[in-house]
């Protein structure tokens, strides 16, 4: 064989190395990038700018691989949905330390979780993502959600919740509402 080639030294000069995409060819982009794009963008430089929650969403949502956006889902169900929960959320904020303002981690959860479960095809995946957005909403409000202990009633509460959001024809549900009252908010007193 010729020196300089062959399998004991595969360099060719001149040879340029595959892009990314190329060598990691099994890597899939996530289904629901079209989503993160736009939000990404209204993010940026359009109606979520100064958003409180809308990064937080957009991080979450990008670590996802396996959920898929509906056929007709509309950016405008998502955007709506994080800001009305930033105005619940800049309300709560400004009254924590105040007596029981630990039970408003479900009005700004409410709208969150409906407004995402509206953008994404019904799947386990998508219930996931609801509870991830109840834990995100928790966590920025510093508080700590116990979700039931038992194993039954836990999967009943995250069923009921994610079947609400489904069927949920606002983002200020009531039922969604109603049943996100009963995990048990703890905080700082």
């Amino acid at each position: 064989m010729p020196e300089g080639g062959g399998p004991e030294n595969p360099a060719v000069a001149g040879c340029i190395e595959p892009p990314l995409a190329i060598r990691f060819g099994d890597s899939k982009p996530a289904p629901i990038r079209p989503l993160l794009l736009e939000l990404e963008r209204q993010i940026n430089d359009g109606e979520l700018q100064h958003s409180e929650l809308a990064y937080d969403v957009y991080l979450l949502l990008g670590n996802e691989r396996h959920a898929k956006l509906k056929q007709d889902y509309q950016l405008n169900w998502l955007t709506a949905a994080i800001r009305l929960a930033d105005s619940y959320f800049t309300i709560i904020t400004l009254s924590a330390g105040t007596r029981d303002w630990q039970r408003d981690f479900a009005t700004t959860a409410t709208p969150l979780v409906v407004g995402a479960t509206w953008c994404l095809d019904r799947s386990a995946d998508s219930q996931a993502i609801m509870v991830q957005l109840c834990e995100l909403v928790g966590k920025r409000l510093r508080l700590s959600l116990a979700w039931p202990n038992e194993p039954d009633d836990l999967n009943d509460l995250k069923n009921s919740v994610y079947r609400a959001c489904l069927e949920a024809s606002v983002l200020e549900s009531d039922e969604v509402l109603l049943l996100l009252r009963q995990i048990i908010t703890s905080g700082p007193a």
